[in-house]
């Protein structure tokens, strides 16, 4: 074909090393002067630097240095491989924390963590670099791992993928880091599309339902990235509902003891004295660091006065409590029109005679950002920390502020903690209005990578990789069967295949005389058997069925009454041992055949299987013992009839089923002769 001829394929090898140089430029570029939003980021800064290399030893691969390639690669692979294993496996199993102890001096941010570029790059790295080590052959998967890092770069850049809630979770993604790969990946594919001619059937026969595999991955690696989603979502709510229940706490035991003030007042016949307002007070200024200023405002004929007032000297900024509220509203919190990080909240109570008459109010005024001071705690150092901001109308009260480098995760969590109009000893409902806080909780890389699962990730990398299996094996399959095809005409096959036929020959022969699930000989053998034995009467049958037993299958299932099956099977063989010849009868019935063995004996042998079937740790899905039932019938004058015998046998089963099961029941001839062998089947 014209585009495997010499001049065409050197003209492709121009263009990939053209592709290649352009991608390498590129790097090389964004690293120092032209992106520098995407090189201040660390992951970027590495994801680059990675590329880089993969880009110096591709060339070298389109230059034909496939020594320097390799050499240049080889350990480069390895870095990346360990970096798929940090990623995907547990924490304490390869802990980049811990190995990034000795890089803490040469920059920050200090961890591993901060520089580990993003999956989905350094998969596409990954595979780049296998499909140059691997010479970018059809046979070794080559063309998958080409179409892998087509869909893996589409995905990470197409709108799509930013509609995703776990968007937001894997990186700030980067146009410029998704050129450079796929410039890498271009060039790749263009110095060796050519060279996959000869094996088009084979790599088309591997390579579309292996596409589909990796599609089938993507698809679940996202449905998992969004359920890791939610679970971190529910961890920071759930972190952030106990925050809330800490500052509701520490309202409602200052507004309590800021009640039980008010009850006092309301009991004295007088309002207090300055130095005895200073001593009802001084518990509240001692167990409340965040009283900022607290009132007594007295109502006399009208008018208001406050002869008793605390200010708490705490701070230079003390603003005036809010003006005194109606009595209809017993208890009332107000924000303060104050700069966010003071922001104080005054709290009023009224102060009624046993009557119903109002003689004032007391009034106190809060730090808002005091209050909430123990809302958080860091957690032990080598954890992780988080970044909480509480918040009023986006304005900062609080910040905590983390230790290590910031993920490009956060939740928001309104905060019902402070009741602006709530009934005193009255629960909180629907109706009830709060202070408008908002709590932001962002951790950093550390915790985030503590508390995200790793299910999404571990599905990705085992995806692609029984993708792969499943490629080279559709690929090896049909590149063997056109060798066979080829080689068939050969004596050496033809003698090969004789063999082959005699081996299914023999297996053939051994299936049609044997059951597959228990092993043990079938009816068709069992009849066989019997006819050769005609001449050794007396000869007897015990029918055996396991009671009960469509109860296994239909409460545990056909693959746990498969197993009771062939334990019974089992069971059997080593009770009887040379005592007669047993087989699969059908269903769950076997037949016991034995040849010269009278009725008594047996009887014996039949009784001797159903102890052992009683004593064998099996049993129903409520927990009674499996147990089987058995019938027995002799046959000691010429000519044998078989088929007689075994419904005579059966007859006995049956009689064993209606009289309570787990018994060995002989078969007595009637006068008649036959004439209750017509009953109708019984249910097991």
């Amino acid at each position: 074909m014209w585009y495997t001829s010499t001049p065409v394929v050197r003209h492709y090898r121009l263009l990939s090393q053209g592709l290649t140089l352009l991608a390498l430029v590129l790097a090389v570029a964004s690293l120092t002067v032209l992106d520098t939003r995407v090189a201040s980021l660390p992951a970027n800064q590495t994801t680059l630097a990675l590329a880089l290399i993969v880009a110096i030893g591709q060339w070298r691969w389109t230059r034909k240095g496939v020594f320097t390639s390799a050499l240049v690669l080889w350990p480069l692979c390895l870095c990346l491989v360990t970096l798929l294993f940090g990623t995907c496996a547990p924490e304490d199993w390869l802990s980049l924390e811990r190995l990034s102890e000795p890089f803490r001096w040469l920059t920050t941010p200090s961890t591993l963590l901060d520089w580990r570029p993003p999956l989905v790059e350094l998969v596409v790295l990954t595979l780049l670099t296998l499909g140059i080590l691997a010479r970018t052959r059809s046979s070794l998967g080559v063309p998958l791992l080409h179409m892998s890092c087509l869909l893996l770069l589409l995905l990470d850049q197409t709108p799509l993928h930013h509609w995703l809630p776990s968007a937001a979770l894997l990186h700030a993604h980067s146009l410029t880091v998704t050129a450079v790969l796929g410039l890498l990946l271009a060039g790749q594919w263009v110095g060796v599309v050519s060279g996959w001619r000869p094996t088009r059937d084979s790599l088309r026969r591997g390579l579309w339902p292996s596409t589909l595999l990796v599609v089938m991955t993507l698809a679940l690696w996202q449905y998992l990235e969004i359920q890791a989603d939610g679970e971190l979502q529910y961890l920071g709510q759930r972190e952030g509902r106990a925050m809330e229940e800490r500052l509701a706490s520490e309202f409602n035991d200052f507004r309590h003891s800021l009640q039980h003030l008010q009850v006092f007042l309301e009991q004295s016949p007088l309002p207090p004295s300055t130095e005895r307002w200073q001593h009802l007070t001084r518990p509240l200024r001692d167990h409340f660091p965040y009283l900022a200023t607290l009132r007594y405002v007295e109502v006399t004929g009208g008018n208001v006065r406050s002869p008793a007032t605390t200010v708490v000297p705490r701070s230079t900024d003390m603003p005036q409590p809010a003006a005194v509220l109606p009595p209809e509203a017993p208890i009332t919190t107000l924000a303060i029109d104050a700069p966010a990080p003071t922001m104080k909240i005054t709290l009023s109570l009224p102060i009624r005679r046993p009557g119903g008459k109002l003689l004032g109010h007391l009034a106190a005024t809060l730090s808002l950002s005091a209050m909430a001071e123990n809302m958080y705690t860091h957690p032990p150092s080598g954890a992780g920390s988080l970044q909480v901001r509480l918040t009023y109308h986006n304005r900062l009260i609080k910040e905590w502020p983390m230790e290590g480098h910031p993920a490009p995760w956060t939740v928001s969590v309104p905060l019902d903690a402070i009741p602006l109009h709530r009934p005193d000893n009255k629960a909180a409902t629907v109706d009830t209005a709060y202070l408008p806080l908002e709590l932001t909780l962002r951790p950093d890389t550390r915790l985030l990578t503590r508390l995200r699962s790793r299910l999404p990730a571990v599905t990705l990398m085992l995806g692609l990789l029984f993708s792969q299996f499943l490629y080279l094996t559709l690929f090896s399959q049909h590149q063997m069967a056109s060798q066979h095809r080829a080689l068939a005409r050969s004596n050496g096959d033809l003698r090969r295949e004789v063999r082959t036929r005699h081996r299914l020959q023999q297996q053939l022969s051994w299936l049609a005389d044997h059951d597959e699930l228990t092993g043990l000989p079938n009816r068709r053998h069992l009849q066989a058997t019997a006819q050769t034995w005609r001449a050794r009467l007396p000869l007897s049958v015990i029918l055996v069925d396991i009671d009960h037993f469509k109860r296994i299958n239909d409460c545990l299932g056909h693959a746990e009454g498969d197993r009771v099956l062939k334990a019974v099977g089992r069971l059997a063989q080593e009770t009887l041992g040379d005592d007669g010849l047993l087989g699969r009868y059908g269903g769950e019935e076997f037949l016991v055949i034995i040849p010269e063995g009278r009725l008594a004996e047996a009887s014996a042998v039949a009784e001797r299987l159903r102890r052992a079937v009683r004593q064998a740790p099996l049993a129903h899905h409520d927990g009674t013992p499996l147990t089987i039932s058995l019938g027995v019938a002799c046959q000691d004058q010429a000519p044998l009839d078989l088929a007689r015998l075994i419904q005579q046998a059966d007859q006995a089963l049956y009689t064993a089923k209606h009289q309570g099961r787990d018994r060995v029941e002989l078969f007595v001839d009637t006068v008649d002769g036959a004439s209750d062998l017509d009953t109708p089947p019984f249910t097991a």
